[in-house]
């Protein structure tokens, strides 16, 4: 898909991506996604895999993500269980930081700290 499809996402204060395997996307995503961030939407990906971990750091276009200002790695937590925490996160801490860590803060069993 072209990195315009995010543009319907443009201003909004969360998105969560399923990206694909460890929890990636398209290469020409990442200066989209990049924008988004530094205009203050917190980005966090997921995988598509059902007992997927998302690992940013073992391919370019993962590190490239990190690099980006910060896409929120969304550890082992299924899109859905993301979307409903990012949802109470960004309406509960007004501070971005913040939101990023208890993003990738095991906060009711969402998140497993190691895959089995």
């Amino acid at each position: 898909m072209p990195s315009s499809v995010l543009d319907v996402f443009e201003g909004y204060a969360g998105l969560v991506i399923s990206g694909t395997g460890l929890g990636h996307v398209a290469t020409g995503w990442v200066p989209k996604l990049r924008e988004m961030i530094e205009d203050g939407t917190t980005v966090v990906m997921t995988s598509q895999c059902l007992h997927g971990r998302v690992c940013d750091r073992v391919y370019n276009t993962g590190r490239d993500l990190l690099a980006a200002g910060g896409v929120v790695e969304g550890e082992d937590m299924l899109p859905e269980a993301a979307l409903v925490k990012l949802m109470w996160v960004l309406g509960n801490e007004p501070d971005p930081e913040r939101a990023k860590t208890l993003m990738q803060t095991d906060l009711a069993g969402e998140i497993r700290r190691r895959s089995v």
